[in-house]
């Protein structure tokens, strides 16, 4: 119950962030890629695979590089997502991802691995 309530506010989150800051075709692209990703990216954060780092950007926590270009290609399109609020709110992709690094760490569930401001991994 509570992993589908997450799911489910992360995907809102998710919509809600691409559609609001991105108002061009290629944002449908982005919110649809991203939507159809969650599922995996979710089930990887639930294994330990990969956590949320803190400039807003998934990042494999051990050894295991398990859907490496799954994670990849998340990471471009949150880059491209961060690159359009910042132009629209006049700062810089980095600033918006740490901020977003800020937001995710808050909804978190506790077995998901998240990175401190000093680069360090803990669970929530």
């Amino acid at each position: 119950m509570q992993r589908q309530r997450v799911f489910s506010l992360l995907l809102g989150l998710i919509f809600l962030l691409v559609f609001c800051s991105v108002a061009s075709a290629a944002a449908n692209g982005i919110k649809e890629r991203m939507a159809a990703r969650l599922p995996e990216i979710v089930g990887l954060k639930d294994k330990g695979v990969i956590g949320e780092d803190n400039l807003g950007y998934l990042q494999f926590v051990g050894a295991t590089k398990e859907k490496a270009e799954l994670v990849q290609a998340e990471n471009d399109d949150r880059l491209q997502v961060y690159q359009a609020i910042a132009k629209q709110q006049g700062t810089t992709a980095d600033l918006v991802g740490r901020r977003r690094a800020q937001q995710i760490t808050e909804i978190a569930l506790p077995t998901h691995w998240l990175q401190d401001a000093n680069g360090r991994w803990y669970k929530k």
